[in-house]
């Protein structure tokens, strides 16, 4: 995803190892539109694209730049409503010259979707 989503990640916060962001996306929002009327859910795209975010500025502190290369086992739990409010818990591993991260997104304490990303790394521009 080369655009950053729309609404604005909280700034990373919590441990190195498993840093954690929060989002929250408005009634408002063109993410919504369609989807579905009268009972508006975030779609899951949206979803994974804040998960990216929470990634790519991980890395982007480790002074790298981060390219997706794939996602799965994903599992959607429960809908994202308006205004919600949602953790983003990451947790990263280097291995074998890959990279793979696992995330999970929570409304409250409940899980509303996990899974995995793995991407190519490359060391970010200089004075990152």
């Amino acid at each position: 995803m080369q655009e950053p989503f729309r609404h604005k990640l909280s700034p990373l916060s919590g441990a190195p190892d498993r840093p954690t962001a929060s989002a929250s996306v408005p009634a408002g929002s063109p993410w919504y539109s369609g989807h579905f009327p009268g009972a508006p859910l975030l779609p899951g795209i949206a979803v994974l694209a804040l998960a990216e975010e929470a990634i790519c500025e991980a890395e982007r502190r480790r002074g790298r730049q981060a390219t997706m290369t794939g996602v799965s086992r994903v599992r959607f739990r429960l809908p994202v409503r308006p205004d919600d409010r949602m953790v983003i818990q990451i947790s990263g591993e280097d291995r074998d010259g890959s990279v793979s991260y696992g995330f999970s997104v929570f409304l409250s304490d409940d899980l509303a979707c996990s899974g995995f990303f793995t991407l190519r790394v490359a060391a970010g521009p200089q004075g990152s």
